[in-house]
This record gives C-alpha cells, sequence and structure tokens, in this order.
C-alpha cells in the first residue's frame, strides 16, 4: 500500500466539490494507495508533464506521480481540464 501526498491546492479545490463529485475523487484516491500501478485510464504525460499520470473523472483531471523507491503517490493538481495545465 503507498502513502498519498495531497498538495494543498487540490484538498482546496476538493473541499468546494459537491458531495457526488468529492466521492468519486475521494475514491480514485483510494485506488491509488491500494494500487497505483493499476489505475484504469491512468495515462502517461508528455512535455513538460513528463514523469506525471492524468486520470478523467468527467470533466475534472487529476494528475499525479508516483515515487517508486519511496512508494509514495504525490497528486499535485485537481480541476477542470482548462484550469490543471496552467
Amino acid at each position: 500500500m503507498s502513502r498519498i501526498v495531497v498538495h494543498r491546492r487540490v484538498t482546496s479545490y476538493l473541499r468546494r466539490l459537491p458531495p457526488a463529485r468529492k466521492d468519486k475523487v475521494k475514491k480514485l484516491l483510494k485506488n491509488l494507495e491500494n494500487n497505483p500501478t493499476e489505475i484504469p485510464g491512468a495515462i502517461p504525460m508528455t512535455g513538460e508533464w513528463a514523469g506525471y499520470r492524468r486520470v478523467y473523472l468527467g470533466d475534472l483531471r487529476v494528475i499525479f506521480w508516483l515515487d517508486r523507491r519511496q512508494d509514495v503517490v504525490y497528486v499535485d493538481h485537481l480541476g477542470p481540464r482548462g484550469d490543471v495545465y496552467k
């Protein structure tokens, strides 16, 4: 089981979500904690985002990276597509 480190901007955005969407994000985070390499729909990113992976939850994007040596998943961005890539 991996440890999850969630950036404070992700936590802040998560607090403002409606309960149904918040539950979906929390379920994804729990799946990341249990098995970060087997997340369905996790797409490796390229360019300046190389090393990160993204997962779509409707119109939301969850962007994270995995430190395999320390077995830690860092969730760095959460938000709509137009905002997370800025």
